[in-house]
């Protein structure tokens, strides 16, 4: 194999292949491994390497220590109709979120607007890949999920909150559908992980600091459990919102209060709450006429007079649109230490290994834009 600098490319659908045959090896039913792995690759392809296909590492390790629970079947704790109370048995994060975004879509047709929160969850991966499937159905959507305890409040040093992401996504007429899916602390943790695991040598400023809580731009001096918020109190209060949703109103844990039949707790946390919460236009100005003025916004931003030095004014979620139709054409980007990774994997639990294009030279993770953070899981 090439070493750990170059860059593979790779198919999609091999990747959901190769991905799918290990989750079914560990014992995920067949379907739902198919789901799970779905939902890794749509990140790769829009981008959002982070929560693509370099965790299935972190899966795999969770599964095998019975941490995730392969075959968990989730059930209903309370269903009110436009509300819906879910318990996920730490079963793969990506089969309750995509229970609970199918859900959202059938409850919000039916009553206007729809507020699934899930308890017991384990890692989702990339939220936009649920909102953007509700904002598809033509309905407004909104995700957030909470975690373990790695980042400290504002002015606090001792860790309560996760990086706890949101995501929204906004249907469109013409134009790409609209979804923001961010981190509220300064970078996503798996970003760090992803940076480490490829060898770069910097991160951007602000992304992390130390053990020791000083400010670094060494990428394996810096600590995943030492993430700072973005824009200071802004990004805080937004965790703050985040956990509110995602912990206390779904009943899982949230800050140092453990509410999880999972062993592990703190920063170790592997049970998370999220919500999502579904809006149909349709009881407002219609479908229709929302996705047409949202694309009159969106052309209204786009002829906004640039500031010097600006190309162009993007929407969020319109880089990852190109990226998607690239990657689709092109193949997908994958460091080689990942591509060993999936294929040490695939030998192991018997699933079909990774083919690859070829091979490119290593290119340095740019500084994301505000619309790239990914979220933070």
């Amino acid at each position: 194999m090439a070493n750990d600098e170059a860059i593979a490319s790779v198919e999609a659908a091999d990747l959901r292949t190769t991905i799918a045959g290990v989750l079914h090896g560990l014992g995920v039913a067949a379907t739902d491994a198919a789901d799970a792995a779905q939902v890794l690759v749509e990140a790769d392809l829009t981008g959002v390497d982070s929560h693509g296909a370099h965790l299935l590492a972190m899966y795999v390790r969770r599964l095998t220590a019975g941490l995730i629970v392969a075959d968990a079947t989730i059930e209903t704790v309370a269903d009110n109709g436009s509300s819906v109370w879910l318990d996920a048995r730490l079963g793969l994060g990506q089969i309750g979120a995509l229970r609970a975004a199918a859900l959202a879509v059938e409850r919000a047709l039916q009553y206007g607007i729809a507020t699934i929160s899930v308890r017991e969850a384990t890692h989702l991966g990339a939220l936009g890949v649920y909102t953007r499937r509700i904002a598809d159905q033509g309905l407004i959507a909104l995700c957030v999920q909470n975690g373990p305890t790695i980042v400290p409040p504002l002015g606090g040093v001792t860790p309560l909150f996760s990086t706890n992401p949101l995501s929204y996504a906004m249907p469109t007429l013409n134009e790409p559908t609209i979804v923001y899916d961010i981190a509220t602390t300064a970078v996503a943790g798996n970003r760090l992980l992803l940076a480490k695991k490829r060898g770069d040598a910097t991160i951007p400023e602000g992304w992390a600091n130390d053990e020791r809580g000083v400010p670094t731009t060494d990428t394996q001096a810096a600590s995943v459990w030492n993430l700072q918020w973005f824009g200071g109190h802004k990004g805080y209060g937004l965790g703050l919102f985040v956990e509110l949703l995602a912990g206390v109103l779904a009943g899982s844990s949230f800050g140092q209060r453990e509410h999880t039949s999972s062993a592990t707790h703190g920063r170790d946390r592997v049970a998370k709450g999220f919500t999502m919460i579904a809006i149909d236009p349709d009881r407002f100005i219609g479908r229709d006429e929302f996705r047409r003025r949202t694309d009159q916004l969106i052309a209204d931003i786009r002829a906004s007079e640039r500031a010097a030095g600006v190309d162009q004014i993007l929407v969020p979620g319109e880089l990852e649109h190109r990226r998607r139709a690239d990657r689709l054409a092109n193949g997908i980007p994958l460091p080689a230490a990942v591509v060993d990774e999936l294929n040490a994997f695939a030998a192991q639990y018997n699933a079909q290994p990774l083919p690859v294009r070829g091979f490119q030279a290593h290119l340095s993770t740019p500084k994301p834009t505000n619309d790239e953070q990914g979220a933070g899981r």
